[in-house]
């Protein structure tokens, strides 16, 4: 097992320079550059453009660039300093990490709930009207746009129910308090999940459907085995392993959904640092972004992979 681990440690290294590589070159061929701030303002100059991009090594070739960016980060851990604000990236990033791991823990802790639960009562109960209702509701789910979902519940449950704040992390101008925190955090997380509670739970029905219908659950059946350990010891176990090749595919659109609602319930996450650096084309700021962000889902896979081998030694002793 450990000799599988370290295989799959390694091979996240190549991705992650891989995906940083090719996002530094897209925002190198972006219009103007990342001096395309500077060029759009009437008071700066050809010439002052020009100094700035030689100032900066933006003069250089894509690849050289890279190569020294690339040398900052993984010698010294500094992704340069903020073309907007000044401050160091690497700071920026630390500042808003926590706030963006907790909505997608929250969201991630309700999703795998909420979905592989559903998913499980729905294929035992199949062709029933709880199974038909399930089915609807993940069908909503899937079709709702986030975006809409979180403007709709703010509406419903801030404007009209007042039960909920549409808003931060937590009340301004009172003492903190964990219950008015987990307010704050309940209507962004629960938005976030929806989609991966509904897609979950279909593909968790689906595979343990076809377990339940297969000979060893049979055997299991007539040796005497109780419904639990036939369920939950028979086949959750193995009907989940598809289901966590879906869960670790659907990680990188939890942080762009993150992004979204962060956007959205003004979450002061790494996900709006984001899409504020990508309004006012802060480049530093995304590339340092990009590569934790990518990192980060390169360990959330490797962990994953980890599970498949628990869940199967087969998985661990092909490889």
């Amino acid at each position: 097992m450990l000799r599988f681990f370290l295989k799959r440690t390694v091979a996240i290294i190549p991705l992650v320079l891989l995906v940083s590589l090719i996002c530094f070159a897209l925002m190198q061929a972006t219009p103007g550059g990342p001096v395309g701030m500077f060029s759009a303002n009437p008071m700066v100059g050809p010439e002052d453009v020009a100094r700035i991009r030689a100032n900066f090594g933006f003069d250089q070739p894509v690849i050289v660039q890279y190569g020294l960016w690339l040398k900052r980060v993984l010698l010294h851990g500094d992704f340069g300093h903020s073309y907007v604000t000044g401050e160091p990236v690497i700071e920026m990033i630390w500042q808003r990490l926590p706030a963006t791991l907790e909505l997608m823990g929250a969201a991630f802790l309700l999703a795998f709930l909420f979905g592989l639960s559903g998913g499980i009562v729905a294929a035992l109960k199949r062709y029933t009207k709880f199974d038909s209702v399930i089915m609807m509701v993940t069908l909503f789910g899937i079709s709702i746009p986030v975006f809409w979902l979180g403007l709709m519940s703010m509406m419903l449950f801030t404007v009209k129910w007042r039960l909920l704040p549409s808003a931060g992390m937590f009340a301004l101008g009172v003492p903190f308090s964990v219950l008015d925190h987990l307010r704050h955090l309940l209507m962004p997380s629960l938005v976030l999940s929806l989609l991966f509670i509904a897609s979950w739970s279909r593909y968790m029905r689906a595979s343990l459907s076809d377990v339940l219908s297969m000979n060893y659950i049979n055997v299991a059946r007539a040796k005497g085995a109780t419904r639990g350990s036939v369920v939950f010891r028979h086949a959750v176990r193995n009907a989940a392993i598809p289901v966590l090749t879906v869960i670790a595919l659907n990680l990188p659109a939890l942080f762009t959904g993150s992004i979204i609602t962060e956007t959205i319930f003004a979450w002061p996450g790494m996900g709006r640092l984001f899409y504020d650096g990508l309004l006012r084309q802060d480049y530093t700021r995304l590339m340092g972004i990009i590569f934790i962000a990518s990192a980060l889902i390169a360990i959330l896979n490797l962990i994953a992979d980890t599970i498949y081998g628990f869940l199967d030694p087969r998985i661990r002793l092909a490889r």
